[in-house]
């Protein structure tokens, strides 16, 4: 344990607890500025500090990272006080739409409780040296009072990447949906220079930093904005030789510092998690992959918070065990599908990992980054939350795009438009989301509205995806490109190492 005198920087972590795939990239960054010599804390609350820490120890094994300093605090998240269930610890964990208000309440006063354990960390007989930084995740609004009463610079970490953030501050400075007749209505992004383009956007498709004040989650979202303009600086997780110049045009946007880190997830060795380290689930797709020809499997995933209605998880369904490809399927929230659906895939799918199965479905959690990673994967159906899409890059999968909400829309637009790595599905409209599904509760006008995918476009998506003709090789010698890119940009000189190297040196 370093001393009190220790000269090493001490960065202080809040990941925003708005689902599980804000915690874990936050956690891979600690995992980061910590393997380039820095100490770091990730506060956080108890449910989340679990994952976090499990995260950290799988980091720590490995013999290189051994002395890495990393601690993870857990301070007790006062969800009952605001009405929550106990362990409703983020987001993607509450049970009703109800629960959104409380829950930006709860995080309001965890606030509050971090800021007071952040102010004892300066006592001289705190284990490390005091805060030099704190690096805060969105929505988490509280950390710039904490930084300022440290008297340290507070850095804002959104999850997103940089084409999807410059897109935000162009949307907010020129407003094109604000002249848009209807929500379905089409506009462009102005100001963004070749080969950056974000076109055929609807006010719909928007991330929810444009909602209305009045609506629910709305009045918490406004203050981010608030914290974004008067935060030090921002670190995201990309590489700059991905988005084609953005960082560089944020930066000059927002007139702060932009600090490309990514891509966090390749922190850790691709081989630490062995068969025996692995879950039932984890195994056995693994095993079943394994049984597959090269370049031959769909992966089907649509993040931690992805959720189907059920019409639309059947349509998806029939398109993918009629695919010419083997598939592998991760269905999110099973156990809540009507009794048809479950008879239905309990038919046509097999869940057991039967070697010679054409579809295989795992009802839960799988290993997203090795299953990526496996030679079988030729394919990734995604939603395009920015950390799927980035884990796609660094294996060098292309995509076929079907966005269901936040910048997931603008996202798809730089990976079918600007990158050419991926086929849209042809989604327009987003899937109904906590914060949509809270405003219908609340009287409002949801933001989703219904819209069903047919068997038969999402076949045609999926024939493009797994095409061996001319435009499917490109798409793929493209994606290969990228993923040498994002491994050479965290090695030593390249842009992501530097960058890292010199955000914790502005600190020393």
């Amino acid at each position: 344990m370093e001393s009190a005198t220790s000269t090493k920087p001490h960065l202080v972590l809040f990941p925003w607890t708005g689902t599980i795939s804000h915690v874990i990239p936050m956690t891979d960054l600690a995992c980061l500025l910590a393997s380039h010599g820095a100490d770091v804390t990730i506060v956080t609350t108890p449910v989340n500090a679990a994952i976090a820490q499990g995260r950290v120890d799988r980091f720590t094994a490995e013999p290189a990272h051994a002395a890495a300093g990393i601690t993870v605090t857990a301070i007790p998240f006062p969800g009952a006080d605001a009405g929550l269930p106990e362990g409703c610890e983020r987001l993607d964990l509450i049970r009703s739409p109800d629960d959104v208000p409380r829950f930006f309440a709860a995080n309001k006063a965890h606030g509050e409780a971090v800021a007071r354990h952040c102010l004892r960390l300066r006592l001289r007989d705190a284990p490390r040296r005091p805060p030099s930084c704190v690096i805060s995740g969105m929505c988490q609004t509280w950390a710039l009072g904490v930084a300022r009463d440290l008297g340290v610079p507070c850095y804002v970490f959104h999850g997103f990447g940089a084409f999807a953030m410059l897109c935000i501050e162009r949307l907010y400075e020129h407003r094109p949906h604000e002249a848009a007749a209807s929500p379905d209505e089409c506009f462009d992004v102005p100001d963004l220079p070749p080969p950056l383009v974000c076109r055929g956007l609807t006010s719909r498709q928007l991330p929810p930093h444009f909602m209305p004040p009045a609506s629910v989650g709305g009045k918490a979202l406004q203050g981010m904005r608030e914290f974004d303009r008067a935060a030090d600086g921002v670190v995201v997780n990309t590489f700059e030789e991905l988005e084609r110049g953005s960082a560089a045009l944020l930066a000059e946007a927002t007139g702060k510092k932009v600090v490309a880190v990514g891509s966090v997830a390749l922190c850790r060795s691709p081989g630490l998690d062995t068969p025996q380290s692995m879950s039932d689930d984890a195994r056995r797709c693994m095993a079943w992959l394994d049984g597959k020809e090269p370049r031959s499997v769909v992966y089907v995933s649509f993040g931690s918070a992805g959720r189907m209605p059920p019409a639309q998880l059947m349509q998806l369904g029939m398109a993918l065990v009629s695919c010419a490809s083997p598939v592998l399927w991760i269905i999110k929230g099973a156990d809540s599908l009507p009794g048809d659906v479950k008879e239905w895939l309990r038919d046509n799918t097999d869940g057991d990992g039967v070697a010679s199965s054409k579809c295989l479905v795992v009802r839960g959690w799988a290993p997203q980054v090795a299953i990526l990673a496996h030679p079988a994967v030729g394919g990734f159906m995604t939603h395009c939350g920015w950390g799927s899409t980035l884990e796609a890059v660094a294996a060098g999968v292309p995509m076929a795009t079907w966005p269901f909400f936040a910048e997931q829309f603008i996202n798809e637009r730089l990976v079918v438009d600007v990158l050419g790595i991926g086929v849209s599905v042809g989604v327009t409209k987003p899937t109904e989301n906590v914060f949509t599904a809270a405003n219908a509760a609340d009287g409002g006008e949801a933001e989703a509205v219904a819209e069903v995918v047919g068997m038969e476009q999402v076949k045609k998506a999926l024939e493009a995806l797994m095409d061996h003709g001319p435009e499917g090789e490109e798409r793929r010698k493209k994606a290969q490109e990228l993923k040498l890119k994002a491994k050479g940009a965290l090695e030593e000189g390249g842009s992501s190492y530097n960058n890292l190297e010199n955000l914790i040196q502005s600190f020393a």
